[in-house]
């Protein structure tokens, strides 16, 4: 395979962040809307909805129009076992767009606007830059977070950082899945207080708030790689230490 002409990072950024924001105005036009919703499991718990296809498809079009030899990973992308099997035997390009195109689908079809879009790019398996698209009302309708490695992390066109506070306190808000208590043990300074603790139900949302600071911290039991893709770049650019705990050590 040929390599992948080289890309500056901030420009893969400002890409990620224009896709984005072309999905977030799809998602908003169909928000609080009835949408059709099919699941991915027999117990119903897991929705995709026309919302989330159509967000899908603008991107991957978006982007496979402007880097035909980039790939792209979505989370709604269907295969069954077979072709999911020779995809991944296929060799990857050295970008790779990895994208979630509605975090938080139940929020959405529940008319609760904590959502968000996730388009992150990799570049040989390593992220480079990275948007996501908030409901969050702003002159432009909703609000786009955007980072690139080594360029810092911005809502919009202003710089952010993470919250500076050592240690959780009941001043400061973080995130945790609704059922945490059976998901972690708390340990080092979150054994004494874990803060005030809420359960958003979207990681792009919950990422891109640690980012600005708005979420002291956020915790996730086992996120997809298209939950994380461009999250986790944000919040690394804007300060912050993203930690992976794999058996009992941190990455």
């Amino acid at each position: 395979m040929t390599p992948s002409p080289k890309i500056a990072p901030e420009a893969l950024a400002d890409s990620a962040a224009e896709f984005a924001r072309g999905a977030g105005a799809i998602l908003l036009g169909l928000f609080g809307k009835r949408v059709e919703v099919d699941y991915k499991n027999k117990a119903k718990t897991d929705p995709v909805s026309e919302a989330d296809t159509a967000s899908q498809d603008f991107l991957s079009k978006a982007i496979v129009a402007k880097f035909s030899d980039h790939a792209v990973l979505g989370e709604e992308t269907s295969k069954d076992k077979e072709e999911a099997k020779r995809e991944g035997e296929k060799e990857v390009p050295d970008y790779l767009w990895i994208l979630d195109p509605l975090d938080g689908t139940k929020n959405f079809l529940n008319g609760l606007s904590v959502w968000g879009c996730s388009v992150g790019v990799l570049y040989k398996g390593r992220p480079v830059a990275g948007a996501i698209f908030t409901p969050e009302p702003s002159s432009s309708g909703g609000t786009i977070y955007r980072a690139w490695e080594g360029g810092g992390a911005f809502r919009e066109s202003h710089p952010i950082q993470v919250a500076e506070d050592g240690k959780p306190t009941g001043k400061r808000i973080a995130s945790l899945p609704g059922a945490y208590w059976t998901q972690f043990r708390p340990t080092g300074p979150l054994k004494s207080s874990l803060g005030e603790v809420r359960a958003p139900g979207s990681i792009a949302y919950e990422l891109a708030l640690v980012a600005r600071g708005g979420l002291h911290y956020a915790l996730f039991g086992a996120p997809s790689i298209w939950d994380v893709a461009a999250g986790v770049l944000i919040v690394k650019e804007a300060g912050g230490r993203p930690v992976i705990r794999q058996n009992g050590t941190d990455r």
